[in-house]
């Protein structure tokens, strides 16, 4: 049991549980335009997503993500490097455009989490705003890179999927920005932290209607889409609902983190049914 509490420790705190997210997030969109997503992206995004996500958690937020792993600061920087690594071993059979989109994603990352200048606030600080980009990156990750070379895919569907990917991404943002109220200073201006937690949980459900009612407004509906974003909707509503700002350890982490991966099995099993 010992063990497995520490595995389980390990798989959350080195980020292995958000980067599993993030390609799942890829793999969904290869579902929903009947694409095939190279496995060299796939790995090469998951081992990415792990070092830079170690990289701003314990190395630009130290006091707000202590060490409590095994093996402390020195295995954590360990595992790090060693992803990097896999992920530009993975890079290295991907086209230069690939490259460059990444580049794009990594940018905006660094501007998020390290100022642009001496003396000024990084972009993490400027509240709605943080939102907003986290959400970027993993659009630009999850849904524009790996279709970047399938035109037959109709814009106006990847137009609605994009305004769903952004907002999906910033509402699961929200159950960690009501967990953290405690520990953002009052600057950040977050979202509960401007508004109150009673108001964000009625827009997080505003915006689960938009995201569920968006799928209407596509051309193609893929196989299983429509029930299984309404079950994610759902999932997504009930996740802020229940958010407080003192809850389990592993509520944020691991369950809300986990919903990008029951979609894609939720996705895939409704497929393999229709």
């Amino acid at each position: 049991m010992h063990l497995l509490k520490m595995i389980f420790g390990w798989y959350i705190k080195a980020s292995i549980h958000v980067s599993l997210a993030l390609v799942s997030l890829v793999a969904f969109t290869g579902l929903i335009f009947a694409v095939e997503v190279s496995h060299h992206y796939l790995l090469a995004l998951f081992f990415g997503s792990i070092a830079a996500y170690n990289g701003i958690k314990y190395g630009l937020e130290p006091g707000k993500h202590p060490y409590r792993i095994p093996g402390g600061f020195s295995a954590l920087v360990l595992i790090s490097l060693l992803c990097l690594v896999i992920a530009f071993y993975h890079l290295s059979y991907l086209p230069p455009h690939v490259w460059v989109l990444l580049m794009v994603c990594g940018g905006i990352t660094a501007l998020y989490a390290i100022p642009l200048m001496p003396g000024l606030k990084n972009l993490r600080s400027r509240g709605v705003l943080k939102v907003v980009l986290v959400a970027l990156v993993w659009t630009l990750a999850s849904l524009w890179i790996p279709v970047w070379d399938f035109p037959e895919i109709g814009h106006w569907d990847l137009t609605v999927e994009s305004a769903q990917r952004l907002l999906w991404v910033s509402l699961l943002m929200l159950p960690f920005e009501i967990r953290d109220m405690h520990l953002d200073p009052a600057y950040l201006r977050t979202i509960p932290q401007r508004w109150g937690i009673g108001i964000t949980r009625r827009l997080a459900w505003a915006g689960v209607l938009l995201f569920v009612g968006a799928t209407w407004l596509k051309d193609v509906i893929a196989p299983g889409e429509l029930l299984c974003k309404a079950i994610v909707g759902l999932l997504v509503g009930f996740s802020v609902t229940f958010a407080r700002e003192r809850q389990g350890p592993y509520y944020a982490s691991f369950w809300v983190e986990g919903i990008p991966v029951a979609a894609l099995l939720l996705l895939a099993l409704l497929q393999k049914e229709w």
